[in-house]
């Protein structure tokens, strides 16, 4: 039996994917048998933050064509990871055959402590089966207001579906406890007032420099820098997390389930619409405020200015996600051609002429930019002009 935890946010780039596995690193660490699934429909995250970049993924199982053992990169500093890559998106739309396929694969797998899923960003349908069949939940969330507003969003959904998980929040970059207690406080009193929900906190991790340096030489910050407060902060995550063994299932059960949930069609529920009156928990009434579920942006003001801001700094993230990616691409060409011989002629094709052909314009005249130099210079002309007189 395993327990199973969907680790997830409302939007992207509240560092999901950097938290699970660091966790599941710290997990490891703590002698606990742990899988790492990479369900992300988008950039293969966990690749860019290992430098692994496998073959194929979990759309050649469900082809037949491999098997998880086959796909899975075993002992990542003592954690397996599954590759989802294009299988992942292709779990909604399974023919029987496919989806036998699948539940066998896992079936075949050993016995892990700890099965914890990345799920991409948002509330696509595979994210939300792997949040219902799952029994607990991780929320990931940040201090800015538009991440707040998304993990309601998120958890809006879910509590429209009828099934939730047990949820718990990470607060992640915070910079001081204060800073992370208000943002948590802000989510918890909204989810309260209008959702009915539940929600505990998990933990937090601070901002930290170095986490960004791991990025970018690959190597999770766990490992590179075991001493640094984000890695101390992940430890303290991974206690808390063990000191409460929860629900266990096998990962049979819950593929079962999750293709199971992903295989109904969901009830039409329309926006905004009424809660049950009798949805009340401990004698009190949380609908008292309204009869109906309100927006995010209506209960969660939001800084424009720091929407702004957080928005830039999603930007740059993805682009840095993407350059890796393609820096990762370009290794991957120069080991396949016979001693980079096709590569270097293809980048040839695009370089520039080493010398100037005949009807290429004339190379520009040496512009002096020191201005004083430029001066000196129009000194002399003019000394040697009255010399010449």
């Amino acid at each position: 039996m395993t327990k199973m935890l969907t680790i997830t946010s409302g939007k992207g780039g509240a560092g999901k994917t950097s938290i699970s596995l660091n966790l599941a690193l710290a997990l490891a660490d703590a002698n606990h048998r742990v899988c790492l699934f990479d369900a992300d429909l988008g950039l293969a995250n966990v690749n860019i933050l290992t430098g692994l970049y496998p073959q194929y993924g979990l759309a050649q199982v469900m082809e037949g064509s491999h098997t998880l053992s086959d796909i899975m990169i075993r002992n990542f500093n003592g954690i397996d990871i599954i590759p989802g890559s294009s299988g992942v998106e292709k779990l909604a739309n399974l023919t029987s055959h496919e989806a036998d396929l699948l539940i066998r694969s896992f079936l075949e797998l050993p016995d892990y402590d700890y099965f914890l899923i990345d799920t991409s960003a948002g509330i696509s349908s595979q994210v939300l089966s792997f949040c219902r069949a799952c029994q607990e939940m991780i929320l990931v969330v940040t201090p800015e207001p538009t991440s707040l507003t998304d993990a309601y969003s998120l958890l809006k959904v879910l509590s429209k579906k009828g099934t939730m998980p047990k949820i718990r929040v990470v607060v992640n970059r915070v910079r001081t406890a204060q800073e992370a207690k208000a943002s948590y406080a802000k989510l918890k009193k909204t989810v309260f007032n209008f959702l009915a929900t539940p929600i505990s906190p998990l933990g937090i991790v601070a901002r930290d420099p170095n986490v960004s340096n791991a990025v970018f030489s690959q190597v999770p910050f766990l490992i590179k820098y075991p001493e640094t407060q984000a890695t101390r902060c992940i430890r303290a995550l991974m206690l808390k997390l063990v000191k409460d063994p929860g629900k266990e299932i096998s990962l049979g059960a819950f593929w079962n389930q999750c293709l199971e949930i992903l295989g109904q069609k969901p009830p039409h529920i329309q926006e905004g619409s009424a809660i049950g009156s009798d949805q009340k928990k401990d004698g009190l009434d949380y609908l008292t405020y309204s009869g109906e579920i309100p927006s995010a942006s209506a209960v969660i003001p939001i800084d424009r200015e720091e929407e702004r801001t957080a928005r830039r700094l999603t930007s740059i993230e993805d682009k840095l996600s993407q350059l890796l990616q393609e820096v990762a691409d370009l290794k991957t060409l120069l080991k396949a051609s016979p001693k980079g011989s096709a590569t270097k002629s293809r980048l040839m094709e695009t370089a520039p002429p080493a010398h100037r052909q005949i009807g290429d314009p004339e190379a520009p005249e040496h512009f002096i930019l020191d201005f004083e130099t430029w001066l000196t210079e129009q000194e002399k002309s003019k000394a040697k002009g009255f010399a010449a007189v």
